[in-house]
């Protein structure tokens, strides 16, 4: 029995989205199989009653046929079954509302090859079921064999589930297989050109199941086995695992379960776009050189294939091209990016104007997400276009091969006659390329779409490199078209309209690490993790995969993060996004051509390896200078502002930092970051020691008292605190000047309330001091006052009254006034004086805290008659 059922049918406002359920193979002939196929153990049939609660608008259908057929071919073909479902559908959607409504397939198993021989069914007869083909957004498969794409792979791995389920030898079923229409007509060629029309969704088991394997005439055998595995279930893209076997995979006990929470957001996400894409089509501006194609046509031979609209020039010549995926690293797990989308859509869909160009240049730093942000773009707008060529800019050659792909893949007459070259090229051009950049100047062909991707090399560079080219020289010289350019390389923004790609925001970058994990959006430590990434998309998918392929969680991937950086990096999976190489390598080559570029902005990002990512400014790194005790790089750097500008463009050119002009500071992403410690600054304890005297000099002298400048240097602070922990400080760099900064970073931190911090720097000074000058020199009894001042401030009187007493007896001849001529340098012993003053005055010692504020006041004044320019500072030396 075949019929149709309307589980849920939402009344008010009224469904805007159709989801339609298809069983799979029914061995035992059971009558409720349709219903059973979706209904866990416990009862829940979860397109009843999980799925209206994440898309309370969808009306849900279950279609339901004598798939038990599938045993005994004599009957009716699997073809009639896929006629039969297009029927029951159409007519549930007669309704002017319901017709073109947006359409979503659930399928399981057999299932599944039988939605796609009926939407080959429906791209045949478009006349009757063109409806049904355009209005379906997308096709969600539990272990669907599609043997990706391979005819003898789909029968093959379909005979074993039915053997599985039917408990019949493997190689009867594949006969009775082949004699039906199933494989027959649902050919590699056939659906694969329907793959991009669609958003597709496929789950695959990670459970075995106990099945009967027939050898020979002896008895069966109990075995376990993966009926339908990744390798099968693939369908163009990579499919998403559950902890299921086949026949659990599409049944769930309720919210909280784990196949659940990954299923249910991605049924909710498809839902969603289905209903947009909706919208996006009924606002699209009429064109009236563009018709709807409605006549059944050949397809060429591609891989994959689009619904398209057709544009025409005078003479009837179509300029139709269909869009390829073919080799582009498309990720399961990109997140709508809707601000940066706009942006695009506002310069570059077509237009009603037949002229005017439009280009848009999508830059940022590798691994942002751009090349994933123009897959999105075109594959949401192939539609407005007659052919979108995505060439692969990362080098001259790759150019020039792309532009010979679709020369082929189009069939441009006119490659072996084209004699113009284009200009800078000269025999390094090849013909093809000069065909279709003559193609697309062609009157009629007005609404293409040219993608470069990846135009990383910069021609302009000082830097001699033979694979980098004049872009502008490969845009087409007609004023029509658009242009869309994914780079690292800002300035090539200057050609049209421009998007600074950024880290995600929080909400998406925990999608992303949700869906390439497969844990559950509550997961602990989630947030943290996606913190400490800074919303890098390659990044928080890198974590993904390595959390879900070793089975780990995100506590355990960040204590790996922080603690085995290299190590863990080693380990971490190569993408499809990144086929060739990861993205540390990219930035590895970035860094190379900033190094032969300006060795010393090469210096400046290893520096900054060892001070805070966030505000670096021109300001901090001069006042931290002490002149020609300074490298000569560092020298040079900061001998004046546009200098230090000259350095910044270069690794702003490669999009290695970012700038804000609100502040006039330069920034790094953390994850750069952490790239250039363990990659180009690992054991540098010079580059250290030179942070270290550049935030320690950069204090504000003590009379500024700049709370603003104190709180812009205690994030670099910090980070000087937290290298120096893991070195023996002992072993780091000789000179004075390395000792005062260890004492200033001591004042700095006490100024900021963090008391524990500063005494660590004050004893670092100490033991150095103590080392290099001796325990008596008036600089070292300097840092025992700022001791004293310290363990006062937390109440630690007895080692306070300690330190300013050690200091007193440091200064024993000078106290006595055996000192001829007292020099300025001396005032800061009556400050240790004072400072013993407030001590005794908080143990209640008064007549001893009056002593001593009388010593002090008589010793100061003496100091500052002798010399009178003399200023009084703070009492911290």
């Amino acid at each position: 029995m075949e019929y149709i059922d309307v589980l849920v049918n939402p009344q008010d406002p009224g469904p805007d989205l159709d989801i339609v359920f298809v069983h799979g193979l029914n061995p035992k002939g059971d009558s409720e199989h349709a219903r059973k196929t979706w209904t866990h153990e416990n009862g829940t049939f979860w397109p009843e009653e999980l799925l209206p609660e994440l898309l309370p608008t969808a009306r849900v259908l279950l279609f339901a046929y004598n798939s038990s057929i599938l045993r005994d071919a004599s009957k009716v073909p699997v073809a009639g079954h896929a006629q039969s479902l297009l029927n029951d559908v159409k007519n549930r959607r007669l309704e002017p509302k319901e017709i073109n409504r947006p359409l979503i397939f659930v399928a399981h198993s057999l299932g599944g090859l039988l939605v796609k021989q009926a939407l080959t069914e429906a791209r045949l007869n478009e006349l009757k079921y063109g409806c049904l083909k355009t209005s379906t957004y997308g096709l969600v498969f539990f272990a669907t064999p599609h043997a990706g794409g391979n005819r003898a792979g789909v029968a093959n791995v379909a005979a074993k589930v039915c053997s599985v389920l039917t408990g019949e030898p493997s190689n009867s079923l594949l006969a009775t297989l082949e004699k039906d229409s199933l494989l027959n007509e649902i050919s590699s060629d056939q659906f694969a050109h329907q793959v991009n029309d669609y958003e597709i969704l496929t789950f695959y088991e990670t459970r075995m199941m106990s099945v009967k394997v027939h050898k020979r005439n002896l008895f069966p055998k109990i075995t376990s086995m993966y009926v339908v595995d990744r390798n099968a279930a693939k369908l163009g893209f990579n499919p998403l695992p559950l902890d299921r076997n086949h026949s659990e995979i599409c049944k769930f006990s309720g919210k909280k379960d784990r196949a659940w929470e990954r299923v249910g957001p991605n049924l909710k996400t498809m839902g969603a776009n289905a209903r947009q894409n909706k919208v996006d089509r009924s606002h699209a501006s009429p064109q009236s050189s563009i018709i709807e194609l409605r006549q059944p046509h050949a397809a060429p031979t591609s891989h994959l294939a689009i619904r398209k609209q057709v544009t025409y020039d005078d003479f009837g010549h179509d300029f139709r091209v269909q869009f390829r995926l073919t080799g582009l690293p498309i990720s399961g797990n990109f997140v709508d990016r809707n601000a940066e989308m706009e942006k695009m859509e506002r310069s570059l869909l077509p237009s009603t104007s037949l002229h005017g160009r439009k280009i848009h240049a999508l830059h940022g730093l590798g691994g942002i997400g751009k090349t994933q942000l123009a897959i999105a773009y075109a594959r949401k707008h192939q539609e407005r276009y007659s052919a979108i060529l995505w060439l692969n800019g990362n080098s001259k050659d790759t150019l020039l091969q792309s532009f010979a792909g679709f020369a082929t893949f189009a069939g441009i007459d006119g490659i072996s006659k084209s004699t113009a070259k284009i200009p800078g090229h000269g025999k390094e051009t090849a013909e093809s390329a000069d065909a279709i950049l003559r193609w697309l100047t062609l009157k009629g062909n007005r609404q293409w779409l040219v993608i470069f991707d990846n135009v990383d090399r910069d021609y302009h560079a000082e830097v001699e490199d033979s694979q980098a080219y004049d872009l502008e020289s490969f845009f087409p010289a007609a004023d029509h078209g658009s242009i869309l350019i994914t780079t690292r390389l800002p300035h090539l923004g200057e050609l049209g309209a421009a998007t600074q790609v950024t880290s995600v925001d929080r909400d998406q970058a925990l999608q992303i690490l949700t869906k390439s994990s497969g844990l559950p959006p509550s997961s602990p430590d989630m947030d943290s993790l996606v913190t400490r990434l800074g919303g890098l998309p390659l990044a928080i998918v890198q974590a993904g995969r390595y959390m879900c392929e070793t089975g780990t969680n995100c506590q355990v991937y960040l204590r790996q993060y922080n603690t085995s950086w290299s190590e863990l990096q080693a380990d971490v999976p190569r993408l499809r996004e990144y086929p060739n190489r990861s993205v540390q390598t990219t930035w590895s080559i970035s860094y190379e051509h900033v190094k032969q570029s300006n060795p010393t902005a090469a210096k400046l990002l290893q520096l900054w390896a060892y001070l805070d990512h966030q505000d670096l400014w021109f300001e901090l790194l001069k006042r931290g200078s002490r002149g020609s005790k300074d490298p000569f790089w560092f020298q040079d750097l900061v001998r004046s502002e546009i200098g230090f500008q000259r350095v910044i463009k270069i690794l702003l050119a490669y999009s290695l930092v970012e700038s804000h002009q609100d502040t006039n500071s330069y920034s790094i992403h953390p994850v750069v970051h952490d790239w250039c410690v363990e990659s180009i600054s690992r054991g540098k304890h010079n580059l250290m020691m030179l942070a270290l005297t550049v935030v320690g000099f950069a204090m504000p002298d003590t009379s500024e008292q700049d709370y603003v400048m104190n709180q812009r240097l205690l994030p670099h602070a910090n980070r000087c605190e937290q290298q120096l922990s893991r070195v023996n400080v002992a072993d780091l760099g000789k000179g004075q000047d390395f000792n005062e900064a260890f004492n200033n970073l001591g004042i700095l931190y006490v100024n900021q309330g963090k008391l524990a911090e500063a005494e660590k720097m004050y004893q670092r000074a100490l033991k150095r001091k103590e080392k290099a000058l001796g325990p008596e020199h008036i600089s070292t009894l300097g840092t025992v006052n700022n001791l004293g001042i310290l363990y006062a401030k937390q109440g630690k009187l007895a080692k306070a009254e300690e330190m300013f007493e050690r200091v007193l007896e440091g200064n024993e001849e000078v106290l006595e006034g055996n000192k001829e001529v007292w020099a300025s340098e001396h005032l800061s012993i009556f400050h240790t004086v004072n400072n013993l003053g407030h001590l005794y005055a908080k143990q209640g010692k008064l007549a001893e805290a009056e002593a001593m504020y009388q010593w002090a006041l008589e010793g100061k004044e003496k100091i500052l008659e002798g010399n009178k320019e003399v200023l009084e500072g703070n009492e911290e030396a």
